[in-house]
């Protein structure tokens, strides 16, 4: 099966020519559209979806690209701009199975290769203010791999652990004052007189 990058280029190029030519959209697109894609059922299903809500809810589409498009007329913006961004919108508005964000990088990565070094921006801002505007009104609806906004896994948060005290110096008690020993008052006393020495014995 033909990429769908590859698809949406082709349905750019289908919605290019109809808006110079003025044709039939059937007739022009009969005449663009590969056999690589008319002959794949799941390709050319992708391709005519996008097309046909293009052409189907164009007056729509045209009116949120002229409301966020600041001191631009539709008419003087690049036919492939404006094709690009119809396809994105589009998709965001019908394709269910499609996220928002693929679609307006598509079409950023497509005006890359087709269009100026400014369209990525110009068409970026515009679908950026579209898809927000759409989320807050309600108006968007997506299943399957279309879904957005699904919040991230935030990793399990580890129990805190209770800080540890601060070690304290332990409190030292003050030194005792020295006592200086008291000098006594009194004359110290003598030693005691030494024993009479025995006197001899003497009769009388």
């Amino acid at each position: 099966m033909m990429n769908r990058r590859a698809i949406r280029e082709v349905v750019m190029q289908i919605l290019y020519a109809h808006d110079v030519r003025k044709e039939d959209i059937r007739r022009v697109a009969d005449g663009l559209i590969p056999e690589e894609i008319a002959s794949e059922g799941k390709a050319k299903e992708f391709a005519f979806k996008l097309i046909d809500s293009v052409i189907a809810h164009q007056k729509t589409i045209d009116g949120y690209i002229a409301k966020h498009a600041d001191n631009w007329e539709l008419d003087r913006m690049a036919i492939i701009d404006k094709c690009l961004m119809r396809v994105a919108i589009a998709e965001i508005l019908f394709l269910d199975d499609v996220p928002p964000k693929v679609s307006i990088n598509e079409a950023i990565e497509i005006s890359k290769r087709y269009s100026t070094d400014k369209s990525g921006k110009f068409i970026n801002g515009i679908l950026d203010a579209t898809l927000n505007e759409l989320k807050a009104s309600g108006k968007l609806q997506k299943t399957g791999r279309g879904l957005i906004d699904i919040p991230a896994k935030h990793p399990k948060e580890l129990p805190t652990l209770p800080e540890s005290p601060t070690p304290t110096a332990p409190t030292q008690k003050p030194a005792s004052p020295t006592k200086t020993p008291k000098k006594s008052s009194s004359t110290s006393k003598p030693q005691a007189a030494d024993k009479k020495k025995a006197q001899p014995y003497r009769p009388k």
